[in-house]
């Protein structure tokens, strides 16, 4: 028998015991099931009161001696129906309250979330999130994307444009020129030439995340409203100076 089927269903180990000594011997004292499983005296009582409350085991007194005797075992699912009717009634109760939970959450300033992507597939990921705003700030921008995503650029492209999800560049000086610039929904401005490198800067919803295009790229990505903010007023000082 797979007993651990019981304990799956929120019987404890010395319930079991108990529970399965009574389906065999039947009807039987406290001390007759000490002596079939060696359960201490005060655990046993603990476990049969509990069994009892589960509908499981039920008791009778002869001669002020109880005797304890295991219910149908059909009982096993009558307390898992009562169960689940319990988790159904907790959760309804927990829908309720979610909304002003969920309220105290967002008033709340949230933790620093970090993570760090390696390779061409975690810059993906970070791209594939920024379809999730309505607008993403770039700063330091290459416009090298589309070369080194030659396969993925072109429909996530057309997937950015179909949802209009604004890109507002500060390009390097070397990426004046090339094809990105005549996407939809793309404004930029070129940064002196000076300012040139291989990282860049993506503000998106309440992420700044820091690309860096060496050989395998790699990205660091920082979550939190007011750090995501601060940078965008970086951005607007750069991008108003470059009038």
């Amino acid at each position: 028998m797979d007993a651990q089927i019981l304990k799956k269903i929120g019987l404890t180990e010395t319930e079991i015991k108990a529970y399965l000594t009574l389906l065999s011997v039947g009807a039987t004292s406290a001390r007759r099931i000490i002596e079939e499983t060696g359960i201490y005296r005060r655990n046993l009582y603990d476990a049969l009161n509990k069994l009892i409350e589960k509908g499981l085991v039920t008791f009778v007194i002869e001669n002020k001696v109880k005797f304890f005797q295991a219910k149908n075992p059909d009982n096993v699912l009558t307390y898992l129906d009562e169960k689940k009717a319990k988790i159904d009634e907790l959760k309804c109760a927990t829908q309720k309250l979610l909304p002003e939970l969920n309220s105290m959450f967002r008033s709340q300033t949230s933790e620093i979330e970090a993570e760090i992507y390696r390779g061409t597939e975690g810059i993906k990921t970070i791209l594939k999130d920024c379809l999730e705003h309505k607008e993403v700030l770039f700063i330091g921008a290459t416009g090298d994307v589309e070369n080194r995503l030659p396969y993925f650029w072109p429909q996530y492209n057309k997937t950015r444009e179909k949802r209009r999800c604004k890109w507002k560049l500060l390009l390097v000086h070397e990426a004046r020129n090339k094809p990105i610039t005549k996407s939809k929904y793309y404004e930029y401005k070129i940064l002196p030439k000076l300012l040139s490198g291989l990282n860049v800067i993506y503000i998106y919803g309440d992420n700044v995340a820091n690309v860096l295009w060496l050989e395998k790229p790699m990205a660091f990505v920082i979550k939190h409203k007011m750090l995501a903010d601060n940078y965008r007023k970086y951005f607007e000082h750069l991008w108003k100076s470059l009038d």
